[in-house]
């Protein structure tokens, strides 16, 4: 059996709209069982979830530009930069 994966993708509500306008949809620990239901097919019931869930708070920062290379991992790549 093949694994499958998606990231939804919504419109930019918080600080990072500036940047880029689609985000991915954040879903809190609270919420993945009803993401995680099989039986979740309809697109309406998606749509419904996807504008119950709360809003981001996310804040922009620099960081390394070696975050653009598949090469590279670890914490350090998500460290704040100085300008």
């Amino acid at each position: 059996m093949a694994a499958h994966c998606t990231v939804p993708i919504t419109t930019t509500q918080d600080a990072l709209g500036h940047v880029h306008d689609g985000s991915p949809v954040i879903i809190p620990e609270d919420h993945f069982a009803e993401w995680l239901n099989p039986d979740l097919t309809d697109k309406a019931d998606v749509q419904h979830l996807i504008k119950s869930l709360p809003k981001p708070m996310l804040t922009p920062r620099i960081v390394s530009s070696r975050v653009f290379s598949v090469r590279n991992n670890g914490p350090e790549l998500i460290e704040s930069e100085k300008i």
